[in-house]
């Protein structure tokens, strides 16, 4: 992939995440799952009893979209929303055993992307390169 200004850094980043998830679609594809939904099973593993505003926050995603994708995978069994007695108004969100399934291979598939991508970067050099990337997502 190129770019038409060899200078325009935020088009880079638009062209790594392009490339990054490819890389994840392509092996995400043999679980019948995309990278939103897989995104979502690792969150909610990783955040057992998470709630769906904590979740779109993650995703980056509008509530009513959150609600369709949550209802989907509930439907396919891989996750369920609980009412918690405590607060009847926010429910809890949980992997069901169908779920917890696909997690050992969606959190082998980010791995890989990770090891793929570090192995790209100089030891020396990525402190550094996280450094500017939290400069960058902190300042937008």
């Amino acid at each position: 992939m190129e770019t038409n200004n060899p200078n325009n850094i935020s088009e880079y980043l638009h062209l790594a995440e392009v490339a990054q998830e490819k890389f994840v679609h392509d092996k995400l594809q043999r679980l019948g799952l995309n990278i939103q939904q897989a995104r979502l099973i690792k969150y909610i593993a990783d955040h057992p009893g998470t709630i769906q505003k904590d979740v779109a926050t993650y995703l980056n995603r509008q509530t009513a979209t959150m609600t369709n994708m949550l209802k989907g995978m509930e439907k396919k069994g891989y996750l369920s929303r609980r009412i918690p007695t405590d607060n009847e108004r926010q429910k809890q969100i949980f992997i069901e055993p169908k779920g917890e399934k696909l997690v050992e291979s969606i959190k082998e598939i980010f791995a890989s992307l990770e090891q793929k991508v570090t192995q790209l970067i100089p030891q020396a050099e990525q402190a550094d390169f996280i450094k500017n990337l939290h400069r960058i997502i902190d300042s937008l």
